[in-house]
């Protein structure tokens, strides 16, 4: 046997045996990092390539002794710690102590044989032996452990039963034979050793690595059918979504639904691409299905991190809420999203109730009981809240506040009962003469009510309050104990301002009062108003009216005749307006008259665009292109007039505001010390004048 084997030779291929073993142990430890008994398999392979590597120095006469030590030793040891790998697999370490005190009592005893007594032949049979003894155990421990009925354990059980047998028979058929037997004659009993060894190590690194692949198919075969039960457990409708936007992946809520919806399982089911049925969804709800398909994108694309959004799937027969969300899905490979629908019917509904009972408790706190407009406390929060809102904008806020005249000798005349329906009468009326969401009727206490009038100017708010006075008096209440007529009538104080930090709700309620004051002092049955904005310089007129007049002050003469008499002519036809509007003109009447105010202006700029020119004021052009745009607002809203009918009021404003006393205290004042041949003084912002 000695002539055709070469010991060089098998040894050389042992080493890359147990090298390609240790790189197959290391690939599957990286597949598989937490399974259990895989770094002592590796450390088996690394003691014997460590140890072929020790051996190459046992011809050194100081490192001989040390070399075959480690050697030999790590023949035991690799045996070790394929057992300690494979009990701690299988979950069987019975066999642990007599294993570790059988690897020391032989570790002692090779040390004592390679460092003293220096017999080849003792260290080959006790290694021979030490080693069956640990195949047999590693044998048994399979055999008993947790994975002894797969094919992979069975196979290990044979294949360390028979490294058992030819191990034992190394160890004691030389004792037995003697040496003389030719099996046992050097170099055979080392060739064969090694030949053995490369196989049956060949084999269990097989069996193992098989082992370690079984058990990993089972938990992932376990994993898959916990998911799926857990996923066809869930109530939301689920899907695996590819970069692709194809299903991948779909749970059973998925495919109850489109059954229950009457949708094809095919349609909704794996390898159809989602993105395109949600574009395809009916025009009811495609807006939504655009919205959703486009968070998926954007989760796909890394563009967002995750996406939901809640949205109506209502059928004829009942409506529907869900939430769609998308999450990354977090594995290897190209980027993949869940999508998850969760039906939300139930959530939604109690919200809207709960909106719905929300709303109708804030209407019953905001509401009074009896006149059923709001009340004292709703008002007053509105009130500091426009007062803020105003204060930012600029704009002007107006109040109105009425009293019914004589209410407690109408409850002494007609009693409770019918004070009660007075005042109920009295509050719709009010109520039905506020046109704009914005403004607020309500019951201030007792016989008196309130209109907060935001972004309103003096001109709105007196309009409106004699609107009011003239609406309860067409109401009709017969009044036999009042003092002013014989039906029930109001009182009415308006104030206009520009709200500033100083002025609080506390002083423009107060302000109010004094004008509904005055109004009752002054007897009854009138408006009367204060205002705070002072470019509306008007006056109360005497008796019930509420008739603005516009008042002409010396101090906006400009100095030139010709100018001054078109402003003084000017007022005076704002001042017939305002009586034509008071006495509630037609609406083809009142354009008509606006009509002609248009025309007088428009002569009126051109006169004054030629005398500032003539004169030589410098900034002519600026004030030319100021009159354009007045002339083109005002021609508008004479053109929305003549299509839908414009408020007088509205008419007024322009005519009042924009086109006579704005323009002409404001624009023309620039002018007028030019004309006089003087250098403007700097002059302080005038109060209005009211009474």
């Amino acid at each position: 046997m000695a002539d055709f084997i070469d010991i060089k030779t098998l040894v050389v291929c042992y080493g890359l045996c147990c090298c390609t073993q240790l790189v197959a142990f290391i690939l599957q430890y990286r597949i598989n990092k937490s399974g259990q008994g895989i770094q002592w398999w590796i450390a088996s392979s690394v003691l014997m390539v460590f140890g072929f590597f020790m051996n190459s120095f046992r011809d050194v006469e100081l490192l001989a002794s040390i070399a075959i030590f480690i050697y030999t030793a790590s023949f035991l040891l690799c045996f070790l710690c394929i057992y300690i790998g494979l009990a701690e697999f299988v979950e069987n370490k019975k066999l642990l102590r007599p294993v570790l005190i059988i690897v020391g009592v032989s570790l002692v005893v090779l040390s004592y044989l390679a460092f003293i007594e220096g017999s080849i032949f003792l260290r080959r049979t006790l290694l021979s032996f030490s080693c069956s003894i640990l195949s047999l155990f590693s044998a048994v421990t399979v055999a008993g452990g947790n994975c002894k009925h797969t094919l992979p354990a069975k196979f290990l059980k044979y294949v360390f039963i028979f490294n058992t047998l030819w191990l034992f028979a190394f160890a004691v058929l030389p004792w037995w034979g003697g040496p003389g037997i030719a099996l046992f004659t050097s170099p055979s009993p080392l060739a064969a050793t090694y030949f053995l060894l490369m196989t049956t190590s060949t084999f269990w690194t097989i069996g193992l690595i098989m082992l370690v692949s079984q058990k990993l198919s089972d938990q992932l075969r376990s994993s898959k059918q916990f998911l799926e039960s857990t996923l066809n457990g869930l109530s939301a409708n689920i899907a695996l979504i590819n970069a692709e936007g194809e299903i991948v992946l779909v749970n059973q809520a998925w495919r109850n639904f489109a059954a229950a919806n009457g949708m094809s399982q095919d349609f909704v089911s794996e390898g159809v691409n989602y993105l395109r049925v949600c574009e395809g969804v009916c025009a009811d709800n495609a807006l939504e299905a655009n919205s959703f398909a486009q968070g998926i994108r954007d989760v796909l694309d890394g563009k967002l991190e995750t996406f939901s959004m809640e949205y109506g799937c209502h059928s004829p027969e009942q409506k529907r809420w869900f939430l769609g969300r998308v999450n990354p899905f977090c594995g290897d490979g190209p980027r993949m999203v869940v999508v998850a629908h969760e039906d939300i019917t139930e959530r939604k509904l109690a919200e809207i109730a709960l909106a719905e009972s929300n709303h109708k408790l804030e209407l019953m706190t905001n509401e009074d009981g009896l006149t059923k407009i709001s009340n004292r406390r709703h008002f007053d929060a509105m009130l500091a809240y426009e007062r803020n809102r105003h204060i930012r904008s600029g704009a002007t806020l107006s109040l109105i506040m009425l009293d019914i005249d004589f209410f407690k000798n109408y409850n002494d005349t007609y009693g409770h009962v019918k004070g009660d329906e007075c005042l109920q009468a009295v509050a719709q009326a009010v109520a039905q003469c506020l046109n704009r969401p914005t403004d607020l009727a309500a019951r201030y206490g007792g016989e008196e009510f309130v209109c907060l009038l935001p972004d309103t100017d003096i001109l709105g708010a007196v309009s409106l309050a004699e609107r009011i006075r003239k609406a309860v008096m067409q109401c009709g209440i017969p009044h036999a104990a009042s003092q002013v007529a014989g039906v029930v009538t109001v009182s009415v104080g308006v104030v206009s301002c520009l709200c500033k930090q100083s002025i609080t709700p506390e002083l423009i309620v107060q302000r109010a009062d004094e004008q509904l004051y005055l109004a009752k002092h002054e007897g009854r049955n009138c408006v009367k108003f204060r205002s705070d904005d002072e470019v509306m310089y008007a006056q109360m007129h005497n008796g019930n009216s509420w008739g603005l007049k516009v008042l002409w002050n010396s101090e906006y003469a400009s100095g030139n005749s010709e100018l001054d008499g078109q402003h003084m002519e000017l007022i005076s036809i704002v001042n017939n307006l305002l009586e034509h509007v008071l006495a509630e003109g037609g609406a083809l009447d009142l354009n008509s008259r606006f009509n002609d105010v248009y025309h007088i202006v428009e002569k009126h700029f051109n006169d004054e665009e030629k005398v500032l020119r003539s004169s030589g004021y410098p900034d002519v052009d600026e004030h030319v292109a100021r009159h354009k745009e007045l002339l083109q607002k005002c021609a508008g809203l004479l053109k929305q007039d003549a299509e839908t009918p414009v408020s007088p009021v509205q008419m007024l404003q322009c005519i009042i505001h924009d086109l006579v006393l704005k323009h002409m205290v404001k624009e023309d004042g620039k002018y007028f010390a030019f004309l006089k041949g003087i250098e403007a003084p700097v002059r302080p912002r005038e109060s209005v004048e009211t009474s």
